[in-house]
């Protein structure tokens, strides 16, 4: 079987899989799961009143770039005075050293919220596109970026469950440009965080797609437990392994 084959199972088959908890390992050696570097959903919302004179607060709670997550140094480039989030795409292989992909075309992916907001929105924008401004009334991408996609995630359009006893809810996922929606990969996805399902290559054949072709691309998926208010992010390059940072918490 090449690493790129899909193998379906039944549903019977899934529900009887046993439920384990995810391990890690380096070599022969297994190690520790380090707690992911993404915020939680209720510590990226500030308690403080807000003075009404002022600009909503961005709250960015997760990001990533190339395959890596960058969610601290993204937040930190907010205008702290204005509330908005410039981004050169085209200066930020610069900016955001090492380069996590040197030499190909990356996306980065910016899970964001305005404390005034019930709704997360999620922006995905290609290096291609020029520089593009994040703002509290700016959520819809002007015609002239057509490689950055802001979409809201709330509603009829919000995170995903497998049913009402679901461990897992998938918040966003995306490759490359484009969000994957399809309910048998967020399925499989979420059968892997719940400790149902085995390492999983994340390829076009995974995906059901090719979004991008000729590039190969980067992918990010933020999830939580729905026991938890910490909004999780993994993110890898095309043909890598669904692994760790990740916490059951």
């Amino acid at each position: 079987m090449k690493l790129d084959d899909w193998e379906e199972i039944s549903d019977d088959e899934k529900s009887s899989l046993p439920y384990r908890p995810a391990r890690a390992f380096k070599g022969d050696d297994e190690i520790s799961i380090e707690t992911d570097p993404t915020p939680s959903y209720e510590d990226a919302v500030s308690t403080a009143p807000r003075d009404a004179s002022l600009p909503p607060r961005l709250q960015v709670i997760g990001a990533t770039w190339g395959g890596v997550n960058v969610t601290g140094e993204v937040a930190a480039m907010a205008d702290q005075e204005r509330q908005t989030l410039l981004l050169n795409m085209s200066m930020l292989k610069y900016t955001l050293l090492p380069d996590p992909a040197y030499g190909l075309v990356k996306s980065m992916t910016v899970l964001y919220r305005y404390e005034d907001e019930a709704e997360l929105r999620l922006l995905n924008v290609s290096e291609d596109a020029l520089a593009v401004r994040v703002s509290a009334t700016a959520h819809e991408s002007p015609p002239e970026y057509a490689m950055a996609k802001f979409t809201t995630i709330g509603g009829a359009a919000g995170a995903w469950r497998d049913g009402p006893k679901a461990q897992v809810e998938i918040v966003a996922v995306t490759y490359g440009p484009q969000r994957i929606q399809t309910p048998a990969v967020l399925q499989e996805l979420a059968m892997f965080f719940e400790g149902r399902r085995g390492q999983i290559r994340m390829t076009n054949s995974f995906f059901r797609t090719d979004p991008w072709v000729d590039h190969k691309k980067s992918w990010t998926i933020y999830f939580r437990f729905v026991d938890s208010k910490h909004i999780q992010c993994v993110t890898g390059m095309e043909d890598g392994a669904l692994e760790v940072p990740w916490t059951r918490y």
